[in-house]
């Protein structure tokens, strides 16, 4: 008897071993390969992939953190190998890896999770490419005007509404011995593209810029060269930003932040990308800080617009050989506002902002209220219709790269605003007879 029971407890735990294992064994490995961040990277792992793989027993998530991403990315893309979970800068590298049959069209798995009904539309949108959804979003963000609220509760000035009061705020700024704006280029050279995206959508409008997208109009309408010539007034002959075009160029990420911290500049334009380095830069001062929109650069003024972009996208590997276990994971991102949220407060929401429908009953007490604002002002501005667009997430591969890079060439006065943007509208011409268009939604 004695034998008899050894034997089968023997029995028993060697089966347990076996079917422990075995689940172990049989779990489905998905991989993610992210942009190496030595602040980030414990926070993804800690609070997105272990959480993940804790979650449930049949799919193993892998993140691996890579230095240069894009470029290994790349290589292991056009050998037909790389991760299951492709992340990019944007939709113009979504576009170049669709093109080539490199990535799996996600349509049926967002049908089957109801992700249209989870993301904000415009951001959808831009994941579609050919009917299909190929590329969701992991970031987005938008361009904001950040500005000194002690100062400007001080001096009795408002946020401008149209041009004019655009204009008179800034006179008054620089009478008072301050620069309008701090902001800088040195160490990210595409930060024109910031500003002018800014003033084509707030000059020439949103709906034109709509309509210049989808070729209904030309980027040398008299509208958009209004829009260039007045940035060009304001950035060369008025030294809007740091004072001068001198400055502007001289001045880097911790240089211009500083400025603003320190009185140097009444406000700041910038995206929302900076809200936990305004923070940093506001927690020794007795000044405070908060954003609004950028104002409409009308005579007439009217509603200012949120500009959409995305920072980052999440797509599957045309290789992959497990697309359904990494479609499960990223249905568990977009299915935990909770976890994003969580995740986004520790990156100060810089990164990892998914454009989830977020509204006030989503929010804990530990986000700051200012970007709690952002976050639910956003969501319902953009949801009304109320927004612009940005060039780097709009904007194919050549006209994207021409907007920033040759915008020097006219601050310098070598080229006329009228002929920097007849040169951009034959870049889209080209851009559209190879159809490298990027997704935009109706309007």
């Amino acid at each position: 008897m004695f034998i008899k029971n050894y034997f089968l407890k023997l029995f028993l735990l060697i089966f347990s071993i076996i079917f422990i294992s075995s689940n172990v064994f049989s779990k489905t490995t998905v991989v993610w390969w992210a942009e190496a961040n030595a602040d980030r990277d414990p926070v993804f792992q800690a609070k997105l992939a272990d959480v993940f793989n804790a979650s449930q027993n049949e799919i193993e998530l892998v993140m691996e953190f890579k230095e240069g991403l894009n470029d290994v990315l790349r290589t292991a893309m056009v050998a037909g190998e790389g991760p299951d979970i492709v992340e990019t800068p944007g939709p113009s590298y979504v576009k170049e890896y669709q093109e080539a049959g490199m990535l799996q069209s996600m349509q049926g798995y967002s049908d089957q999770y109801g992700w249209k009904d989870l993301l904000l539309p415009w951001s959808y949108n831009a994941g579609v490419f050919d009917g299909e959804f190929y590329s969701a979003p992991k970031t987005y963000e938008t361009m904001v005007m950040l500005y000194n609220k002690t100062l400007f509760e001080e001096k009795g000035w408002s946020i401008p509404t149209n041009l004019p009061e655009y204009e008179a705020l800034a006179a008054e700024i620089k009478a008072a011995g301050m620069n309008v704006f701090s902001y800088g280029s040195t160490g990210w050279q595409p930060t024109h593209e910031h500003l002018a995206g800014m003033y084509l959508n707030s000059v020439a409008g949103p709906d034109n810029f709509y309509k210049a997208l989808i070729g209904e109009k030309k980027w040398n309408d008299p509208e958009f060269v209004s829009a260039v010539e007045l940035l060009r007034k304001h950035m060369v002959d008025e030294g809007y930003w740091s004072g001068s075009l001198e400055n502007y160029y001289a001045l880097g990420w911790d240089d211009f932040h500083a400025q603003f911290g320190n009185r140097g500049a009444a406000m700041m334009t910038i995206g929302t990308w900076t809200f936990g380095a305004t923070v940093s830069t506001f927690a020794d001062k007795s000044d405070d800080w908060d954003w609004a929109p950028f104002p409409n650069l009308t005579a007439e003024g009217g509603d200012p617009s949120y500009l959409l972009a995305l920072g980052t996208t999440l797509s599957i590997n045309g290789s992959s050989e497990n697309p359904d276990a990494a479609a499960k994971v990223m249905d568990f991102i977009f299915s935990n506002k909770a976890i994003v949220l969580d995740m986004a407060n520790d990156f100060n929401f810089g990164e990892f902002v998914v454009p989830l429908k977020f509204s006030a009953s989503d929010f804990g007490d530990n986000v700051n209220p200012k970007v709690k604002r952002y976050l639910i002002e956003f969501a319902e501005e953009t949801g009304k219709g109320n927004y612009g667009y940005t060039t780097w997430t709009f904007f194919p591969a050549d006209p994207g790269v021409h907007i920033w890079k040759d915008m020097e060439v006219v601050w310098a006065g070598d080229i006329s605003v009228e002929d920097y943007m007849y040169d951009h509208e034959k870049l889209w011409e080209k851009a559209r007879k190879k159809n490298q268009l990027l997704p935009v939604g109706k309007r």
